[in-house]
């Protein structure tokens, strides 16, 4: 099973808060991630990593 590590960062690029979801797979990862960040509501965007590389990123649309 991999490790994910999860990156939450603020409007400036600012990580906020860093946390390894224990995810059976990278979609499983995803959505903790999506969920982790709809929940707590004050990050912008997360960059999620498995074994060293960047496996996907998430950056919330402005609003205008």
């Amino acid at each position: 099973m991999p490790t994910f590590q999860c990156c939450f960062l603020d409007e400036n690029g600012k990580t906020v808060r860093t946390q390894v979801l224990g995810a059976r797979d990278y979609a499983d990862a995803r959505r903790e991630a999506m969920s982790i960040m709809t929940r707590v509501g004050r990050f912008s965007r997360y960059e999620l990593w498995a074994e060293g590389r960047k496996v996907d990123e998430y950056r919330r649309v402005k609003e205008r």
